[in-house]
């Protein structure tokens, strides 16, 4: 029977994630096979093994043989550089494995040569095409000028930076502003007010920008499992900070821009 990630997340609170993209679900898998080499020297083992098995040829066949051992399923499979050793996908982190599917290395994959991170380049790929895979259906919309252009940001309604940002994306406008709230700072009042008003995206704006609280009292049957899901989400990418942006060319940023650096940012991603 396969991992269900969505039960093993409250396990392991205390032992911390091993870098920025690693999620706790993740990290039990890890955990689970009691296998954590450092990536460089994980990575130089691994080159120089010589399985006795048939070595497979295709991505298929590494995906096979990770679910047989690993008892989970990758999303992808894709060969690396060195021979012999697959980049597999699982639960939007990346992890590396040896032909067999039985050896699993935690960690980045860099080119000394080119002085290039490859896990980055690659996990920056990967959130590129999956641009349209956002629920955008839960995150606060607003639209400054045209709003050709897109962002996703983690935000919370408590948070100095995330309000220094409100101005900035008007500064720079013909831009679409996907907010996903996440509670992070003085409890969910804030929030809970904002996702019950009957404009969620006019109440966070007034909010964000004037410090004016919806007038409308929170109703008894208002649903605010939209927080909730916000919050599992943000666990899901590693979200440990607000403000943190996603642009659509797969870069990944947090903390406050100035608006010169957020035009930047948004013209690399067209």
């Amino acid at each position: 029977m396969f991992i269900q990630n969505s039960k093993l997340s409250r396990m392991i609170k205390s032992y911390g994630r091993l870098d920025r993209y690693l999620s706790v679900s993740t990290f039990l898998i890890i955990m689970k096979l009691r296998i954590l080499l450092a990536a460089g020297m994980g990575a130089f083992c691994l080159s120089m093994a010589m399985p006795s098995v048939a070595q497979p040829t295709t991505p298929q066949e590494v995906k096979t043989r990770v679910m047989t051992n690993m008892q989970i399923v990758p999303e992808r499979v894709s060969a690396t550089e060195i021979p012999g050793v697959w980049e597999i996908y699982i639960d939007e982190s990346m992890f590396y494995v040896d032909s067999t599917g039985r050896y699993l290395i935690t960690g980045r994959l860099f080119d000394v040569k080119t002085k290039e991170d490859l896990t980055a380049r690659n996990h920056k790929e990967i959130w590129r095409t999956k641009w349209k895979e956002w629920p955008f259906q839960d995150a606060v919309k607003q639209v400054f000028g045209n709003g050709e252009r897109e962002l996703v940001v983690f935000s919370d309604a408590n948070c100095t930076y995330c309000r220094m940002m409100e101005g900035r994306y008007a500064e720079v406008g013909n831009l679409t502003v996907y907010t996903f709230i996440m509670p992070m700072l003085r409890g969910e009042e804030n929030a809970r007010e904002i996702v019950c008003a009957k404009d969620p995206s006019s109440a966070w704006s007034q909010w964000m920008r004037d410090h004016i609280r919806p007038k409308e009292k929170i109703s008894s049957d208002c649903d605010t499992s939209v927080l909730y899901r916000n919050k599992m989400l943000a666990e899901r990418y590693g979200i440990n900070s607000a403000p943190t942006f996603f642009f659509k060319s797969g870069e990944r940023m947090k903390g406050a821009m100035t608006a010169p650096q957020l035009e930047t940012m948004l013209q690399s991603a067209q």
